[in-house]
């Protein structure tokens, strides 16, 4: 799950809805990549894109999910299909549901090896270290407070929301248990580009989008990009991200002039329209949050008064997109903003 929102792990009551965040759908999104579609990331159980760049003597992988049996499934479809032995894999960024599946990839192809940037090694290092005995431990906590939450909610996008999430925590907790990190072995700070014979992949880090370590895979062949959760549809995510350098990395994104996006959760795209689009909400939203600092508006406030109004009537159209805009983009963002002005306010330490 969303490694932020650790009070999302939840054992589901019986009368809970069915979770459909263990099926993904294969989707050939190039000659040479077929990307595994996950389930819309927009409860808060949620697990990345699988994306296969696939050359005639290894094959790419970019970001392995973070549910050992879904990994499992995509090695063996990757090896029915007649793929190239995986040779690479690619953690675009620090999220579990992007990385804590390495170890199939690894058991499956010994030798393998895992790029990331080094904020992703030093942060996956820091959250998912000894993974499985820590969410073992914050579980109990977890479950009392989204119970008292789900009973006290009296809205209704809330309700569904929450009913949604328990279901597909209860499908994630066995999961959970067989989980070990194996961290990324490469580090990544500047252009890598891979040979996978008769198709090249350069792995880039563009700039700070997501998390300070975003990468991207390119495909110049394909005209290709895995953005990692730089981009994510419908619902951007915005937990710990910050605002300020993220437009211009998207700008870089945009310069790559892709026929195909493949973005961290959602849809593959066959042009840049909702690129265009995530770029215009966070330049707005970082110029609103810039103004309501300076009139002095509190955190909570401003949650409020940022005006998404666009954005939502394009794209933001479901009780579960709603609350997961709001729990995933809003929320957090402006959390961040404010966290971070309070921070730089402190007097230097003596």
């Amino acid at each position: 799950m969303k490694t932020l929102l650790p009070a999302l792990l939840l054992a589901a009551s019986p009368a809970a809805p069915a979770c459909d965040m263990m099926d993904y759908t294969r989707v050939k999104a190039s000659e040479h990549v077929q990307v595994f579609v996950a389930a819309e990331g927009t409860t808060g159980v949620v697990n990345g894109n699988i994306v296969a760049v696939m050359g005639r003597d290894a094959t790419l992988v970019v970001d392995t999910g973070q549910f050992p049996s879904i990994a499992r499934r995509v090695v063996a479809d990757l090896k029915a299909a007649g793929a190239a032995p995986v040779r690479h894999v690619v953690n675009t960024h620090w999220h579990g549901d992007h990385m804590l599946a390495n170890s199939v990839f690894r058991d499956a192809y010994p030798g393998v090896r895992i790029y990331a940037h080094p904020h992703t090694i030093q942060q996956a290092r820091r959250y998912y270290a000894d993974y499985a005995t820590k969410m073992e431990k914050q579980l109990p906590e977890v479950m009392a407070d989204m119970r008292k939450r789900l009973a006290a909610t009296k809205s209704g996008d809330e309700r569904v929301f929450l009913e949604r999430t328990l279901a597909c925590a209860e499908r994630a907790i066995p999961e959970i248990k067989e989980t070990v990190l194996v961290e990324p072995d490469q580090p990544v700070e500047r252009d890598v580009t891979l040979d996978l014979g008769g198709v090249r992949a350069t792995i880039r880090h563009l700039g700070s989008g997501n998390t300070p370590g975003d990468i991207v895979v390119w495909v110049e062949t394909d005209r290709l990009v895995a953005s990692g959760d730089m981009v994510v549809a419908p619902v951007p995510y915005a937990i710990g991200s910050d605002l300020e350098p993220w437009v211009a990395t998207l700008d870089a994104l945009a310069r790559l002039d892709a026929r195909v996006l493949v973005p961290g959760h959602g849809p593959v795209m066959a042009d840049g329209r909702y690129l265009a689009d995530v770029r215009a909400l966070i330049a707005s939203v970082r110029a609103q949050v810039a103004a309501l600092q300076a009139k002095g508006i509190d955190e909570t406030a401003a949650a409020a008064q940022l005006d998404t109004a666009d954005f939502r009537a394009r794209y933001i159209d479901t009780p579960m997109r709603r609350q997961a805009f709001d729990e995933f983009f809003v929320r957090p963002l402006v959390r961040k903003a404010w966290a971070d002005r309070k921070a730089a306010a402190k007097p230097p330490a003596s």
